[in-house]
């Protein structure tokens, strides 16, 4: 027996081993958002806007120009490229230059979709960590929750042994022995339920963790308190949701001043060097071009026109967005705080009222002056309570994730 034991410990301590050190929820995001493809594809989206930005300042590269001009096509010195004065071999080079206030709005566009790419990165962090902190405490509260039906099973178990012993005795009725199996039978199925819930979240859990997921879960953070609730509405610039608009507006207000400055002309520069034949001076060109922009009305008006709509799109848009999360803010504040509420209630009166009825009734039964039926289902009573305040919990957790995790940037303990 001894033996036994040993072997058993050790057998323990192996699959203890195997399963890795206990998971705790900042391991898990941690875990989460290192291994996370969508996070890794929008860090890469990042980089290569943050890349464009400084190119969106520059003109555009200077072109080089190699070709004949004047070759004769007709009499004795047709195809002759040194016959003719006027025939030459050029080679030069052709700058464009725009102004300098265009370049700069560019470069205002190009940073502004940086920025925003960078907010929408946080906004896909913000979201992962909320969903993988869920799936974790709703990991949790089914393993504590199968944990306590398992408990409470074995009891059962228990008093539908001493219930078929007084049946047969004569001690209880055919009635009362029924009673035990059917308590029996719930908390049976009430374990697989939890068993379900619990290999339900283990596997969700699965599509961020990985292997990890298969590790024990640490100890949970404390939901029922949340300091950071009351701060929410007045740093509404921190939530990621809202973060993306603010470059939103400055690119497509970046838009339309550039159509905008689209009337203003940008222009180019063209020096070449011509060959002639060995009979002629050789020459050089310089040569300006600037754009017309001279029918505005009916060209770069109407763009103008149309980006200015866009720019009150976006700011729609953003005060759209920033009414609905004040909105969301606050109904996840309000779900949290009726869910305490509740749970303590439970806790509080719920939970007791019936633990102290099961006494009672459990010492009726001892005396003879309750029936086993009765004192099982006082028991029951405990069971649904006790479930009841774990659900509870669970509500409370859930809030408190939706809050805890808004934006990704806060530290959690």
């Amino acid at each position: 027996m001894r033996f036994l034991f040993i072997f058993m410990a050790l057998a323990l301590s192996i699959t203890a081993r195997a399963q890795g050190p206990a998971l705790d929820l900042p391991a898990a995001l941690a875990i989460a958002e290192a291994r996370s493809p969508g996070l890794a594809a929008q860090r890469a989206a990042v980089e290569a806007a943050e890349a464009l930005v400084p190119a969106a300042r520059e003109n555009p590269d200077a072109k080089l120009l190699v070709g004949v001009e004047n070759v004769p096509v007709e009499g004795a010195d047709r195809w002759s490229l040194t016959a003719d004065g006027m025939t030459m071999r050029r080679i030069g080079v052709m700058q464009d230059v725009v102004l300098g206030e265009k370049r700069e709005l560019r470069g205002t566009r190009a940073d502004a979709e940086a920025r925003r790419e960078a907010a929408m990165l946080q906004v896909q962090r913000a979201d992962l960590r909320r969903e993988v902190a869920t799936a974790w405490l709703e990991r949790h509260y089914a393993e504590r929750a199968k944990s306590l039906v398992e408990d409470l099973a074995r009891e059962a178990q228990l008093q539908l042994s001493v219930a078929t012993a007084e049946v047969g005795a004569g001690k209880a009725t055919v009635g009362e022995g029924i009673a035990a199996r059917s308590l029996r039978a719930t908390l049976l199925d009430r374990r697989q339920e939890a068993d379900l819930k619990a290999r339900r979240a283990a596997a969700t859990l699965v599509r961020w963790l990985g292997d990890d997921a298969a590790r024990p879960l640490g100890d949970p953070p404390d939901v029922r308190s949340l300091d950071v609730h009351h701060q929410l509405e007045m740093n509404l610039e921190s939530h990621p949701h809202l973060a993306m608009f603010a470059p939103m507006e400055v690119a497509a207000e970046a838009e339309m001043k550039l159509a905008a400055a689209a009337t203003k002309p940008d222009w180019s520069v063209e020096l070449t060097y011509g060959a002639r034949g060995a009979a002629y001076t050789n020459m050089v060109s310089l040569m300006f071009r600037m754009d017309l922009p001279i029918f505005e009305a009916r060209r770069q008006n109407p763009v103008t026109a149309s980006k200015a709509k866009l720019l009150e799109q976006v700011r729609a848009q953003a005060e759209d967005a920033k009414q609905r999360h004040v909105a969301e803010i606050r109904t996840s504040i309000v779900d949290w705080e009726i869910s305490r509420e509740r749970l303590e209630r439970q806790e509080r009166e719920l939970v007791p009222l019936a633990e102290e009825r099961a006494r009672v009734a459990a010492s009726g039964y001892e005396g003879g002056r309750v029936d086993l039926a009765a004192a099982l289902e006082a028991r029951r009573g405990v069971i649904e309570a006790k479930l009841a305040a774990l659900n509870a919990e669970l509500e409370v957790a859930r809030a408190w994730a939706q809050l805890a995790y808004l934006v990704p940037e806060r530290k959690q303990p």
